[in-house]
């Protein structure tokens, strides 16, 4: 018995590289099609370019400690302070080493220190959407993945700050069999869900319901 609980720990570990490496796919498939001129388009992450996006989903997964310490301690220990700064420096760089960054992570099962695959799937899956929709391109959906990453919202670490933004929010999904939560309701589409769980207003006109101001003014 306790090797069969052994074993279904693994495929569920299995199950949730897989859709990490997935989304993170995804998101190369996107970036390798920009034009040049997208690479310095404001991207929905107010005040950074898609450049620094990019970027900041490369150094997300290959930050070594020493610098995260270094910025952290010019930051005063504000770490969205740091990580903005350290973007837009990488961002500066060429397209082709971003591209050639960006590809490692695609096939990388690494996660940022003291986070889970589904927060690295909701790293990729939000900077996706704050890349493509900035230069009006889709984000294909997966209905698997979309569950995958609702039910991680509630758990995600709280460097993503989901976590704390969706309390006391009972969440319904309209596209998927997915709910959660208990409180003021809020119904729509999965991405646009979990897009306003992330701090994004973007789809906030696809939400329904009162629980959509309690995302928005959090």
């Amino acid at each position: 018995m306790r090797a069969s609980r052994r074993h279904r720990r693994d495929h569920v570990a299995d199950n949730d590289k897989a859709k990490l490496l997935a989304e993170r796919a995804s998101l190369l498939t996107t970036v390798e099609q920009l034009d040049p001129s997208d690479w310095d388009t404001p991207s929905l992450a107010a005040g950074w370019r898609v450049r620094d996006v990019v970027a900041h989903v490369n150094f997300n997964v290959t930050l070594g400690l020493g610098t995260t310490i270094v910025g952290l301690l010019k930051a005063r220990g504000d770490i969205h302070r740091f990580m903005a700064t350290h973007a837009r420096k990488i961002g500066e760089r060429p397209i082709a080493e971003h591209l050639e960054a960006l590809r490692r992570v695609a096939v990388s099962e690494t996660v940022a220190p003291t986070t889970k695959p589904s927060d690295g799937g909701i790293d990729a899956f939000v900077h996706h959407h704050d890349i493509a929709l900035a230069v009006g391109r889709d984000v294909p959906a997966d209905d698997a993945r979309l569950r995958w990453l609702a039910d991680g919202i509630p758990q995600a670490t709280r460097f993503i700050g989901c976590a704390e933004r969706v309390r006391d929010v009972r969440m319904i999904a309209t596209d998927i069999d997915w709910h959660y939560g208990t409180g003021p309701e809020v119904r729509g589409p999965a991405a646009a869900i979990i897009l306003a769980a992330c701090g994004r207003s973007a789809w906030l006109d696809r939400l329904e319901g009162p629980g959509r101001d309690v995302l928005a003014q959090r």
